[in-house]
């Protein structure tokens, strides 16, 4: 996937797909974003998808995107999420959103809806019909799902955190 559209500057923002040079930009927003929101990554389980995006996203039929304001040579990532198919159980056309995410100092700039917009066309490319995920409800984000069109499916504790079930049709 190219990059979208943007202003000319090497410096200006750009979505794109995530590249291999992108884990440590990748992992430094995920554990930016879930400090700023009163989260301590070391509590989160099953990060580790994080340290091989390839294989984790990519290679299953996925998707993970990076909203990029470096330079070729020197990416800079401020924002992220990606996307995996799941079991068949929840639909042979069900894609499950991960690891959104958007660095504190970039946060209401418009980048989470950009990087949410694009997993949404490149599900709906690949056939997805549908988009399910959960977050914790401690964080800011079940209001700019509700706000992007998802519907709250359910709530469940996991541990200390209460998790919020959304999902939505393509």
């Amino acid at each position: 996937m190219s990059g979208d559209p943007g202003p000319g500057s090497a410096h200006d923002p750009r979505l794109r797909r995530y590249r291999p040079g992108d884990g440590p930009g990748v992992r430094a927003v995920h554990e930016r974003a879930l400090r700023d929101a009163g989260t301590d990554p070391a509590d989160v389980p099953g990060n580790d998808d994080l340290r091989r995006v390839e294989s984790a996203y990519l290679d299953v039929g996925g998707e993970f995107l990076v909203v990029d304001r470096g330079t070729p040579g020197e990416p800079e990532v401020i924002a992220t999420g990606g996307y995996r198919p799941v079991d068949a159980d929840r639909g042979p056309r069900t894609v499950e959103l991960f690891r959104m995410a958007v660095v504190p100092e970039h946060q209401g700039e418009g980048h989470g809806a950009r990087v949410l917009s694009g997993l949404e066309r490149r599900a709906r490319e690949h056939g997805a019909d549908r988009v399910v995920l959960s977050t914790a409800a401690r964080q800011d984000s079940a209001g700019f799902y509700a706000a992007h069109g998802y519907r709250e499916t359910g709530r469940e504790r996991y541990g200390e955190y209460e998790l919020v079930g959304f999902e939505k049709r393509l």
